[in-house]
């Protein structure tokens, strides 16, 4: 259920207004001058392992990849644990217990703060409408191979492309959002990460050091986040939005360019278990090539929107030359997206701090929304999702970013940096 209402809230973010306000273009020095042409590449795992490229006319936007596990990252398929109220009561009890041996953390959101959110005000929006048509030009390149002149709306259309061989692609049944009843899903075949928390083995849901990561930008909003970030020297992660991408692409090419790790969230946040497997390709496909045409470079790392991924999204990605990210702690913070009760950033913020206190305490119990884990031999690690969609959402990051997790490559890292795998499959220098 709450998944469902992320989804209406999303779709009433998607649809509301947007402001890009003259400021923006003024402090951004980096504009687009040119767009990729198109390449050829070879695809490569995490490890830096060529894959095998299939060539063919799809071979100029991306190639084939012969995808081949990942040894040195080994997560085992795990179930969701509910814990009992009994044993709640008892890690509560060991909390309070342990507690003094915990450096405390200073909470900006207590009531009796007097400035809740002390972050800089220079990014503040006035309401204004959406840009649309996209600000991106849709490049030469996209147009020679799809036949199209324009950037699609929410629903893109689906491009044939040589290197996806349907015969690979698991055949689990598609089900609607927070429909989880069909025994199919049950079956380890499926792995369904949405419904049951599963996760195979190159997926990527923990990290060494608890780390921020961010989905649904670039928005105007990403600019005050992109400050903070600079000014405590931390790189993170952004998984972006094809639609997004298009609409402010100098703040996703300052984001590439202060050295983030730029990631895939799909072209216009569809749930993919629902999707025949050509709607898949196409909101994969067309993510693919706005960070293309954007920032120069083909995506490694892929998160899908609402943790919706079981095996045979997976086997469509795979083919991608890409890996799923997904996360032991979900903040819930898309549920200010609305301006709703739903949930405030004193909610978001206290929630992170106990999870970090649980992970010190050797705990490592499930964080929400995410997966279960075991104890970290009191190392506070965990990969934490977040959002820069809105004002509310970038506030409190903030927050969690100074007073909870910490900046620098001493506190936090990046998704590629938390298995040791590449950046990107491809980065091209301009021509």
């Amino acid at each position: 259920m709450m998944k469902l209402q992320y989804a209406i809230t999303w779709v009433f973010y998607l649809s509301s207004s947007f402001s890009y306000a003259s400021e923006y273009s003024k402090r951004l020095s980096a504009k687009i001058s040119s767009v990729i042409s198109p390449k050829f590449y070879s695809g490569k795992d995490h490890r830096g392992v060529s894959g095998a490229g299939t060539g063919g006319p799809d071979s100029r936007v991306f190639d084939g990849y012969v995808y081949g596990q990942t040894p040195d990252f080994h997560v085992q398929r795990q179930m969701q644990q509910q814990v009992s109220h009994a044993e709640q009561a008892n890690a509560n009890a060991n909390a309070n217990a342990n507690a003094h041996a915990l450096p405390p953390i200073p909470n900006p959101f207590a009531p009796k703060a007097p400035t809740p959110v002390p972050v800089s005000k220079q990014h503040e929006l006035p309401p204004s409408p959406m840009i649309y048509p996209p600000k991106l030009p849709f490049p030469q390149w996209l147009t020679d191979f799809t036949g199209l002149h324009e950037w699609p709306g929410l629903d893109p259309p689906y491009i044939p492309l040589d290197f996806i061989d349907f015969n690979k692609i698991v055949p689990v049944p598609l089900h609607p959002q927070a429909s989880c009843s069909a025994m199919t899903l049950r079956s380890p075949s499926s792995c369904s990460f949405d419904c049951f928390n599963c996760v195979e083995v190159d997926d990527v849901y923990t990290c060494p050091k608890l780390s921020q990561t961010f989905d649904d930008g670039p928005s105007p909003y990403t600019l005050k986040l992109l400050d903070a970030l600079n000014l405590t020297h931390t790189q993170t992660t952004f998984f972006t939005l094809g639609v997004n991408i298009v609409r402010f692409p100098e703040v996703y090419q300052l984001a590439m360019r202060s050295g983030h790790i730029m990631g895939s969230h799909t072209w216009s946040h569809k749930f993919l278990p629902g999707l025949s497997n050509e709607g898949i390709i196409a909101q994969i496909e067309w993510s693919i090539w706005s960070m293309n045409a954007t920032g120069h470079h083909l995506p490694k790392w892929f998160r899908p929107p609402y943790g919706g991924i079981d095996n045979r999204v997976r086997s469509i990605l795979r083919q991608f030359g890409m890996q799923a990210v997904l996360w032991d702690f979900d903040t819930f913070d898309w549920k200010m997206l609305d301006h709703s009760n739903m949930r405030n950033e004193e909610d978001v913020y206290n929630d992170v701090r106990k999870f970090k206190q649980e992970r010190m305490r050797g705990r490592g119990g499930a964080g929400a929304g995410g997966v279960s884990g075991g104890g970290n031999g009191g190392s506070a690690g965990g990969l934490i999702l977040e959002h820069d969609a809105i004002q509310r959402t970038v506030d409190v990051g903030i927050e969690i970013l100074k007073n909870v997790v910490g900046g620098g490559k001493d506190h936090q890292l990046t998704v590629p940096k938390c298995v040791g795998g590449i950046d990107y499959i491809k980065s091209f220098k301009r021509d």
